[in-house]
């Protein structure tokens, strides 16, 4: 187990994996409560025009693609609050318009499609050390917003109307949220296939709702089954040379069936 951590990009996963460990199930929580589980989805197939962006400037790819996935999250909650297309069609408008641009861009150029198949299929490493002081503080930037609007976010997200009718400036925690999310996605890029990320924020979740009784301890369960994953994640796809998002993906999955059937039989007897 030690020898692994003596190579520089194995620290680097772990750190990173770690982050997504501490944040990935508490804003999962709020976007199945909200029914916003798409949007991270949305966002992660958005992040590739990002990339087309860096592939055309001189700047780090995950500020690039943090800024474009920010901007997209914005649009995303501006065209959902004025209410005049429904949430998935906005999500699948969205989508589509990126896909579009991705798909184009590399019907032009074979360098970006290979640059693009490459982030589809990110590998643990790739991530820098650069990288990692980036991410940090990205996590640091969404726990500390996270421990200033919870209270309020909670209240946002069980009823608005009441929220707004108690003082809630609603708009804005809704406006912080999207961009916490987006800043998740950006997090989640380094180390994971990009159509892979939202399934490492939501099935957590999942799973932990199967046996959870209370918001909190959804939340712990979640972060216990998140961090379990990450250290297999990463210990098995370095001795085994398997795709990391993969297993991730594939233990998740595990936990939802197990913690379901169990879930399932405790309510027959």
């Amino acid at each position: 187990m030690l020898e692994i951590l003596q190579y520089e990009f194995m620290q680097n996963a772990f750190i990173v994996g770690i982050l997504l460990w501490l944040i990935g199930p508490i804003l999962g929580v709020f976007l199945i409560i909200r029914r916003y589980t798409m949007i991270s989805d949305t966002l992660a197939h958005t992040s590739l025009t990002g990339v087309i962006l860096w592939l055309i400037s001189s700047y780090s790819p995950i500020i690039v693609t943090l800024f474009y996935t920010v901007f997209s999250a914005l649009i995303i909650e501006k065209l959902r609050s004025t209410k005049k297309l429904a949430w998935d069609m906005t999500l699948s408008l969205i989508l589509a318009l990126n896909l579009w641009v991705v798909a184009t861009a590399m019907s032009l150029n074979s360098k970006v499609m290979l640059n693009i198949s490459s982030y589809l299929f990110w590998s643990i490493a790739l991530v820098s050390r650069q990288d990692v002081y980036i991410l940090l503080w990205l996590a640091w930037f969404i726990l500390i917003f996270l421990y200033f609007i919870k209270n309020s976010l909670l209240k946002v997200t069980y009823d608005e109307d009441n929220a707004e009718a108690s003082g809630i400036n609603v708009k804005l925690i809704n406006i912080v949220f999207i961009i916490l999310v987006a800043i998740l996605i950006t997090l989640a890029i380094p180390i994971t296939w990009t159509l892979l990320i939202s399934a490492l924020i939501i099935l957590p979740v999942i799973a932990s709702s199967q046996i959870s009784w209370s918001f909190k301890s959804t939340i712990i369960i979640a972060e216990l089954i998140s961090i379990i994953s990450v250290i297999l994640w990463i210990i098995l796809s370095y001795y085994y040379d398997i795709s990391a998002s993969g297993m991730i993906t594939f233990m998740l999955i595990w936990f939802f069936v197990i913690f379901f059937s169990y879930s399932k039989i405790s309510v027959k007897k």
